[in-house]
């Protein structure tokens, strides 16, 4: 799609999601400026992994073999899942016949990061120490975008992939149709050289993608990049907990805080000897993550910057991509490959030779239309797939039980087309008559 456009696109947020989606639109002939709210480009956090969903799109970018190369490693095998106590009890494997095109890659966030700030074209400006305080909507009812040094700027329509934590999101829906929780679950991570792991006579059969599923309690490890680090998340928590709402942003300091490996070890104490001998080499750089998430899901990923005069916007000129949208917790894995569906189909709807800024409006509804069931359903999966892991599913504790509630329960989101989903929303455009048909 070759694009004429008559708006001007902010993206505020340069994650992974923001620098995805000022890629794909840079590409399809629209301009972007992406304003972020750190010094550099950069993330927080140690492995992500890129699932099968979005290899297409990442494809289709010119970025697939360039992930896969930074990545230095073969894609990462398929997840198995073993009962804790006894990981020689196999709970669930996926299908063989399903390993090769459903294997995801396996790297680090930063690694990532300046994987894809390399292949930024050159007519993305990227605006560092914007720092998001209010978004309007002027007169002329575009968006007018304010930053904390007191510098603004105005758009047609701004992209909020701020995050979690997004400002954008807070300033459009305000605080009381924000739904950041503290869901309660509580995550200790660390990253461990594997040759540490091995030189302390770890198992290397256990050095393989595993969920060990324990009561109230699992570990999920795997390498990551070329395999020579060993990515470890362990999750010990009361998932009955009620969810209780985050506060308010001024509180948001405190979650992410090192933790005493002796804590860690603690936790998991009724392990089996291959997992709690990886435990065992945990160094002093672990950290205990407090796990927020959208819940229940957003119902709505598009607004409007309220006015100065009334406080209403009329027409939205807003959207929320990635965990902006849709932060979810992390039991499936998901959050980033999902947010990069997103950022891909905003582009090409963005990018489409009829859209204009006079119906801009109507194409993010429509991206909304589409967007909003499939991130929701991923995000209420992915708290399913904790609580099965834990031994609080549908089918029970049991081996079992805990099989029948895994068997293919990444289908869905591991074959989810975003091509043909963009194709179904500009038929929905053109059907409503927003678009005639080419």
């Amino acid at each position: 799609m070759n694009a004429q456009q008559d708006f001007r696109v902010v993206l505020i947020g340069g994650g992974i999601v923001g620098l995805i989606c000022a890629i794909a639109l840079a590409q399809k002939g629209v301009q972007v400026d992406i304003y972020e709210a750190a010094t550099k480009y950069g993330e927080i956090g140690a492995g992500v992994t890129i699932q099968h969903n979005a290899h297409p799109i990442l494809k289709d970018l010119g970025l697939l073999d360039e992930i896969a190369k930074a990545a230095a490693g073969p894609r990462l095998p398929l997840f198995g899942f073993v009962m804790g106590p006894d990981s020689r009890e196999s709970v669930y494997q996926y299908p063989e016949n399903a390993v090769e095109k459903d294997q995801g890659i396996g790297l680090h966030r930063a690694v990532l990061i300046n994987t894809l700030v390399r292949f930024l074209p050159p007519g993305v400006h990227s605006h560092f120490r914007k720092r998001c305080t209010d978004v309007i909507t002027n007169q002329d009812g575009r968006v007018e975008v304010q930053f904390a040094d007191g510098s603004r700027t105005v758009a047609d329509i701004v992209i909020g992939a701020d995050g979690i934590k997004s400002a954008i999101r807070g300033l459009v829906l305000g605080p009381k149709g924000d739904r950041l929780v503290d869901t309660g679950h509580r995550c200790y991570r660390n990253l461990l050289p594997i040759q540490r792991l091995m030189e302390a006579g770890v198992n290397t059969n256990a050095l393989v993608p595993r969920c060990w599923m324990g009561s109230r309690k699992h570990l999920v490890s795997y390498p990551i990049g070329d395999g020579a680090m060993y990515n470890m998340a362990a999750f010990a928590t009361d998932l009955s907990k009620v969810m209780v709402p985050a506060g308010s942003q001024s509180s948001w300091t405190d979650w992410v805080i090192p933790a005493p490996r002796t804590e860690l070890q603690a936790a998991f104490v009724d392990f089996d000897s291959d997992a709690r001998a990886i435990l065992e080499q945990a160094d002093e750089s672990v950290t205990k993550w407090k796990i927020h998430g959208l819940y229940p899901p957003l119902e709505c990923h598009v607004g409007s910057a309220p006015t100065s005069s009334t406080g209403v916007g009329s027409k939205a000129n807003v959207v929320l991509i990635g965990d902006a949208a849709h932060a979810m917790v992390p039991y499936l894995g998901s959050g980033a490959s999902v947010g990069i569906e997103d950022a891909y189909e905003l582009a090409n709807l963005l990018s489409h030779p009829q859209t204009c800024r006079d119906n801009l409006s109507d194409v993010l509804h429509a991206y909304n239309e589409a967007r909003v069931p499939r991130t929701t359903f991923v995000a209420n999966a992915s708290k399913r797939a904790g609580e099965v892991y834990h031994g609080l599913g549908p089918s029970g504790p049991s081996t079992d039980g805990r099989r029948r509630d895994l068997d293919r329960q990444f289908d869905e989101i591991w074959h989810h087309d975003a091509q043909a989903e963009v194709r179904q929303i500009v038929q929905a455009l053109v059907d409503g008559g927003v678009f005639t048909k080419s």
